[in-house]
């Protein structure tokens, strides 16, 4: 079963870094957002350790000032 979690992004130039983000293998979707946080993406892996590492590859984006992951998980 598949992890992922929501990456809240802070950036000083959102449509730049979303663009950037969406190309990032393991990024499900990326949007720009209107106040604060500056952008979203929703990122999955195999693991907690996959999904890191596409969390880590959002982070070295420039533009990216900061992210707040949350793993989510599926409730029935």
């Amino acid at each position: 079963m598949n992890i992922w979690a929501y990456v809240f992004i802070a950036s000083n130039q959102p449509r730049k870094v979303v663009q950037a983000v969406r190309k990032i293998p393991g990024v499900v979707k990326a949007d720009a957002l209107l106040g604060t946080p500056d952008a979203i993406a929703i990122v999955e892996g195999t693991d907690l350790r996959s999904m890191d590492a596409v969390i880590d590859r959002i982070v070295e984006v420039p533009g990216v000032t900061g992210t707040d992951s949350k793993v989510a998980r599926w409730i029935d």
